[in-house]
């Protein structure tokens, strides 16, 4: 992506509590005790949801979920991207190996078929399509959205990296962010390969 690309959000837009969590975990182990001083500089709405457990079912504004990101990479002090594809990829580790290790089918196309599929159990906005490109390829398009943001997409991912590794695919793998919603292309399109 080039430059800066804007966030939308609307009122529905919500995630899964497991990406909260995930992305919390990941900075409580980076920043330790300092962790807290983070969540100072949060807006009063994310600094209220924080002040309590969040479930892996609970419903979760994305635009919480972006804003809590922003702010973990703003801290970590590196490459935003950098932090944004590290929360993807511990979100992927702590899920993929915990609460959904269920989905872990050991066929990567099979359990990209089946997140599709699964996809509105987990965000409220926009719908996943996956298609076979070749015997170790696939495409990710994520279509219809009315929310979006580059962090997301960019922790996106860091999943699928996650996943495909969980997977014991055979590699290399690679994972590319095609277009985006929040460059004005009609959908998000990751492309992967292993």
């Amino acid at each position: 992506m080039n430059g800066p690309s804007p966030d939308r959000f609307d009122d529905k837009a919500a995630v899964k509590g497991t990406m909260l969590r995930a992305h919390l975990s990941w900075a409580a182990n980076r920043f330790g005790p300092e962790f807290e001083a983070l969540k100072q500089g949060l807006s009063a709405p994310v600094a209220a949801l924080l002040s309590r457990p969040v479930l892996p079912t609970d419903w979760v504004p994305f635009s919480a979920l972006i804003e809590l990101d922003r702010a973990i990479a703003a801290a970590a002090g590196q490459d935003p991207e950098e932090t944004w594809l590290a929360l993807g990829r511990h979100s992927a580790a702590l899920n993929l190996t915990g609460v959904y290790k269920g989905f872990i089918s050991g066929e990567p196309h099979r359990f990209f078929e089946r997140m599709t599929v699964l996809h509105h159990q987990f965000q409220t906005f926009g719908r996943s399509a996956y298609e076979r490109l070749g015997d170790s390829s696939g495409r990710i398009r994520i279509e219809n959205t009315s929310a979006f943001s580059p962090v997301y997409c960019i922790s996106g991912r860091g999943y699928y990296e996650e996943a495909l590794r969980l997977l014991h695919a055979p590699g290399p793998i690679v994972v590319r962010h095609t277009a985006c919603a929040a460059d004005g292309a009609p959908a998000c399109v990751f492309e992967l390969a292993w």
